[in-house]
């Protein structure tokens, strides 16, 4: 069992200390771990740009270190990878790399979550919008997350259809080639797709991504890992075995995850 995603309570809309995940995985009998806290804001003239939603800049080396010290704490129990998830905004990730670069980090997620000037979750987005205008938006948001693939930055592509979170109806909404655009340029870029079941967390239910796109997804051989996207340690590795099951249907046999940077394959078996 693997979990590459998972936050604390820095980030500010999040339970627990680092060492209550790792702790719940050990329970769980997790194999390896990802602690992927929310980074700060780099881009911003302020230490803590956004509260509710990230960790102050001077709060992260804290938190690396203390990833780091339990890393080595529980080496020869859980393989931990030190990591974080680091949101997209176009034309200003060079303080990101800047700032990400200065640490031992084993991967970095790359996610969008402020798209258009909005939270991806925020429900009344779609209250004036035009139905005949949603198909567009789905379009500009999976192009969106292939231009975060293409950045370079990231390992990992955060909870790639996540703009349905509160919006369910969108699962419904065909975007073939922009999905497929962002299926290859996952790939292409060397990075990997989660399979995050935070859903069940808002109004979709279920995984991101949905099941056509897991079925492109294996289509183009884009390679996968597990990601719980867990804000309360109970949920680390959150329906694990069910998204096996439905991986191995599918096609898929084996997770990506990384040390340093680098990928390595883990079997399902």
């Amino acid at each position: 069992m693997i979990d590459l995603h998972t936050h604390h309570y820095r980030c500010g809309h999040a339970t627990g200390t680092l060492r209550d995940y790792v702790t719940e995985a050990l329970d769980k009998g997790v194999t390896v771990l990802g602690l992927s806290d929310h980074t700060p804001m780099f881009a911003a003239d302020e230490d803590h740009a956004l509260p509710p939603v990230a960790m102050p800049k001077s709060e992260f080396p804290s938190y690396i270190a203390e990833a780091l010290a339990l890393k080595e704490e529980f080496q020869n129990s859980i393989e931990i990878l030190v990591s974080t998830e680091a949101d997209f905004f176009r034309g200003e990730m060079d303080a990101y790399t800047r700032e990400l670069g200065k640490y031992p980090l084993d991967y970095v997620i790359g996610s969008v979550h402020m798209f258009e000037g909005r939270d991806i979750f925020d429900v009344t987005r779609w209250e004036s919008l035009p139905q005949d205008q949603v198909p567009a938006v789905k379009d500009r948001y999976f192009r969106t997350v292939a231009e975060c693939a293409r950045s370079g930055l990231f390992h990992v592509i955060g909870h790639i259809d996540a703009l349905k979170g509160n919006f369910p109806s969108l699962a419904d909404v065909p975007a073939p080639a922009a999905a497929d655009e962002m299926l290859l340029a996952i790939r292409d870029s060397g990075a990997v797709m989660e399979i995050n079941t935070s859903g069940n967390t808002k109004q979709c239910g279920g995984w991101y991504p949905e099941f056509d796109l897991l079925e492109r997804a294996h289509h183009f051989g884009v390679p996968i890992t597990f990601a719980s996207d867990a804000h309360v340690p109970e949920r680390v590795c959150d329906q694990y075995p069910e998204v096996v099951t439905v991986l191995e249907e599918i096609g898929f046999t084996s997770w990506t995850v990384f040390r340093r940077g680098t990928a390595r394959q883990c079997p399902f078996s």
